[in-house]
């Protein structure tokens, strides 16, 4: 693969994940969370564990090499209760890589754009059968959303979700969350786990045409306080995870396999060039060895 490079903005809210979102389209007041009738419910089981998982886990096995870090301490210690994943999110495939590595055989439920079930119905179908919950647009469908929660944990399922919110592919450092992420395992007084996705560089004969391999990292598990300021909780956990990213994606061994520069750090890139341009030309045709230095600012 290619070596990339993206720019982004200060406020690092953008998404390079190449999907279009239809922001427009908001979610009907009727639409059902959970499904009702027995034979959706279970040609979605047969879709789920006897297709998609096992798929799902082969391409990622193949591709990424996929390893899990502390994940006989989270079943053991939460195998009896519905629990959060709170993750960075910096590949399409983590969408399932919890759900076929980190929880199976107990169903994983990730919580997902508006627009990845309206756009396309029958996709959209496919979607909600491997597990997707659809953010809320109003408050109709915000009670059914949070019914649809609370359903599922007391089901003991696992709630997945990415509170960066868009998709950075094999970016190795932490990156804001948007507020109110971390609202949910107060509300249900359920246990959280953070995990974060790390990057290795490709080793061996064909190195060269091989993606990085991925290792996630999972905390032991972390338990809501059930102080009366919820903000307060809110914001703990919030803190929690970033120091988890942190601590995680500063190993050693984490490979950036794409570069990022912010804009304005381009912009310097840019104008240094207009600056200069004449004498790396020179220094180009001739064979000279010029030292410059991008300014810094005052």
């Amino acid at each position: 693969m290619k070596r990339k490079t993206f720019i982004y903005s200060e406020d690092k809210t953008q998404d390079f994940a190449n999907i279009q979102i239809d922001s427009e389209k908001p979610l009907p007041n009727d639409f059902k969370f959970i499904k009702t009738n027995l034979i959706v419910r279970f040609l979605s089981w047969c879709f789920y564990y006897l297709l998609a998982v096992p798929i799902l886990w082969l391409f990622s096995k193949i591709i990424y090499r996929t390893k899990i870090v502390n994940k006989k301490t989270i079943k053991k210690e939460l195998k009896n209760t519905g629990y959060f994943i709170y993750s960075n999110h910096t590949l399409l495939a983590d969408a399932w890589n919890h759900q076929v590595f980190t929880t199976f055989p107990r169903k994983a439920y990730i919580v997902s754009q508006t627009d990845t079930i309206t756009k396309n119905k029958f996709l959209g179908e496919i979607v909600i059968a491997l597990g997707a919950i659809p953010l809320p647009s109003n408050i109709k469908t915000a009670k059914n959303f949070l019914k649809a929660l609370k359903t599922r944990l007391n089901q003991n399922r696992v709630i997945v979700i990415c509170p960066e919110g868009t998709i950075w592919p094999y970016y190795t450092k932490q990156r804001p969350v948007r507020e109110g992420s971390f609202k949910y395992p107060r509300t249900f007084n359920k246990p959280v786990v953070f995990a974060c996705t790390t990057f290795r560089k490709p080793k061996g004969p064909f190195k060269n045409h091989r993606i990085p391999k991925v290792v996630i990292y999972l905390s032991n598990p972390i338990y809501p306080n059930r102080s009366s300021v919820e903000k307060i909780d809110e914001k703990r956990l919030q803190q929690l995870y970033t120091s988890f990213i942190e601590k995680c994606s500063s190993i050693d061994e984490n490979y950036a396999y794409y570069d990022y520069i912010s804009a304005t750090e381009y912009k310097k890139k840019v104008e240094f060039m207009e600056d200069h341009y004449d004498e790396v030309e020179d220094s180009y045709l001739n064979d000279k060895t010029v030292e410059l230095k991008i300014k810094e600012d005052n």
